[in-house]
């Protein structure tokens, strides 16, 4: 049986320098989906201006209690932070970080010029309170590090860039059983999913169109699945290859609070997290000359 689509909720776009992005939640009706606890979606720019990091730090921010995941679908991001890991990602790489007890990091496009294009998907996923005191750990992922499965009958693909499908898993830790998968679905393809009846799911096509469990969804929009159910249907309707990006997992039984960058289990814990910033106990960022 399909699971029942609840709700389909269009986001809240903001402009970030020169990005656009569309914070998919969290938001009035949708506060975590499974441990996800924010997903933004960096809007397709047809050019970036270059803003290159500066000794000052322009773009750098601190996050504890929470790891960040960045995928890229066109363009690059460089990353830095102040236990000196430094790369750039470019379409189909991710960086993850989990922050645990503190860090600093800043993510920025890379290599920009006319008609460079950015378009990337950024996600913080809650950690369980035991992680949240370890000590920070970043991984730049390439993109054959994510499993590319070939779905039956020409249908299409699936890369596992969170959790497992089958015997094929991802290189990126998981700690709540959390899952993200990317699908580019051939025009006219249909592919059934099956899936946990008792987990949380969500969906959104970061450009183009396709249909999810007979309902349509436009680009950047987030639709949310109700309990129940164990299959989610994929059409492609289109002429061109659909991109969907599925995502989710079991329902969190930790309190957790959610404020600035931080994201920990109680507000005491956030205000430490304040404190130990502006005590300047995350590090600072050195770049190359």
């Amino acid at each position: 049986m399909e699971k029942a689509l609840l709700a389909t909720l269009e986001g809240r776009n903001a402009k970030v320098g020169a990005l656009l992005i569309n914070h998919l939640f969290p938001n009035r009706y949708v506060h975590a989906i499974g441990p996800f606890v924010l997903i933004d979606h960096i809007c397709p720019a047809s050019s970036v201006p270059g803003d290159p990091p500066s000794e000052a730090g322009k773009h750098a921010h601190p996050h504890r209690g929470v790891a960040t995941f960045s995928y890229i679908l066109d363009g690059e991001m460089e990353y830095a932070d102040s236990y000196g890991n430094r790369a750039v990602a470019r379409a189909g790489d991710a960086h993850w970080l989990m922050s645990g007890k503190g860090i600093l990091h800043e993510e920025i496009p890379a290599n920009t010029s006319r008609g460079q294009s950015l378009h990337a998907i950024q996600c913080w996923i809650n950690l369980p309170a035991a992680i949240k005191r370890e000590a920070p750990v970043y991984m730049f992922l390439d993109q054959s590090d994510f499993p590319d499965i070939i779905l039956p009958d020409g249908a299409g693909s699936v890369k596992v860039l969170i959790g497992h499908m089958g015997n094929d898993a991802s290189p990126v830790p998981v700690y709540n059983n959390h899952f993200i998968c990317h699908l580019r679905l051939n025009p006219g393809a249909v592919y059934t999913m099956q899936v946990e009846k008792r987990y949380e799911y969500a969906v959104f096509a970061p450009s183009g169109e396709a249909v999810v469990n007979g309902q349509p969804q436009r680009p950047s929009r987030l639709s949310v699945f109700d309990f129940g159910g164990d299959e989610i249907a994929f059409r492609n309707e289109g002429a061109m290859v659909a991109d969907i990006l599925l995502f989710g997992g079991p329902s969190q039984h930790e309190p957790f609070v959610t404020q600035g960058p931080f994201v920990m289990n109680n507000r005491g814990e956030i205000a430490d997290a304040y404190r130990d910033f502006f005590d300047g106990k995350y590090g600072s960022i050195t770049y190359r000359k």
